[in-house]
C-alpha cells in the first residue's frame, strides 16, 4: 500500500507541474501572441505606406574657364641687299616667338546648402533594447550648441505628430524622440521627419525632408538624426 501511495503522489506532483507549465504558456501567448511557442501566431499588422516625392534642389553650373589665344606678330620680309662695287652684307633681323601664355582655371568653391539646417542620420540600437523602434535625435547650430523649441514634424504609416527639440533629454539638452512599434520590422519610405522655423507664426520647413529606412535589425532600430543650422 505505501508503494502505491508513494505512486500516486509523484503521479500527481507531475500532473500539478504540467497543469502550472500549461497555464503559464496560456499566459506569455495572451501578453505576445508573436512567440515561437504558439502554433497559431495571428499574421503581422499591416502598415499602409505613404510614398511622396522629395523635391531635390538642382546645382548651379560651374563657369569653364577658356583660353584666349596671343596674336602672333606678323613677320616683314627683308628686301635683297643691292649689290654696289663694295659689296656689304646686310644681316637679317630675328624676331623671337611669342611666349604662348594659359588663363588659370577659377578655383570652384563650396555650394551652400538651400536649407538653413542640414542633417546627419545613423541607425543605432535603442537604449529599451529590440522591443522598440522609432526615431529621436537633437537639435544644435554649427558650433554644436543645443537649439532647443524647434518643432519637429514626423508623419507615415499611419502617424502624424509634431514633437519639440528640447522635450526628451535622453538625447541632450535639445533631444526629441517618437516611437513607432514594439518590435523590429524592415520598412522602407514609410516614415518622413522634418524640422520647422519655430520664430516663424507660420513655422514653415527649414531642412528637406528625410525618409527613414528601416532594416528591420534589433541593432538598427533607432535613427538617430542630428539636426545642424548652419546659417
Amino acid at each position: 500500500m505505501r508503494s502505491k501511495d508513494r505512486l500516486f503522489n509523484v503521479l500527481s506532483l507531475v500532473i500539478l507541474a504540467l497543469t502550472f507549465i500549461t497555464v503559464l504558456c496560456y499566459i506569455l501567448i495572451a501578453v505576445n501572441p508573436y512567440l515561437p511557442i504558439n502554433p497559431f501566431p495571428p499574421p503581422p499588422r499591416q502598415i499602409a505606406v505613404v510614398a511622396t516625392n522629395t523635391p531635390t534642389p538642382t546645382p548651379g553650373r560651374s563657369p569653364v574657364a577658356t583660353w584666349t589665344p596671343t596674336n602672333t606678330p606678323t613677320i616683314t620680309p627683308t628686301p635683297p641687299a643691292t649689290f654696289t662695287p663694295t659689296a656689304t652684307r646686310t644681316p637679317t633681323p630675328i624676331t623671337p616667338s611669342p611666349t604662348r601664355t594659359n588663363t588659370p582655371t577659377p578655383t570652384p568653391r563650396v555650394t551652400r546648402s538651400p536649407w538653413p539646417f542640414t542633417y546627419e542620420i545613423t541607425y543605432e540600437t535603442p537604449v529599451y533594447g529590440c522591443n522598440w523602434l522609432g526615431v529621436g535625435g537633437t537639435v544644435v547650430d554649427i558650433d554644436g550648441n543645443e537649439l532647443r523649441g524647434y518643432p519637429i514634424h514626423i508623419w507615415g504609416g499611419g502617424i502624424d505628430v509634431v514633437v519639440t527639440s528640447g522635450d526628451n533629454q535622453r538625447y541632450g539638452d535639445a533631444g526629441w524622440e517618437q516611437f513607432f512599434l514594439p518590435y523590429p520590422q524592415e520598412l522602407r519610405d514609410v516614415f518622413r521627419v522634418q524640422i520647422h522655423d519655430k520664430n516663424n507664426p507660420n513655422h514653415p520647413p527649414v531642412s528637406q525632408e528625410i525618409v527613414l529606412n528601416f532594416p528591420g535589425f534589433c541593432s538598427q532600430s533607432l535613427a538617430r538624426i542630428v539636426f545642424t543650422k548652419n546659417h
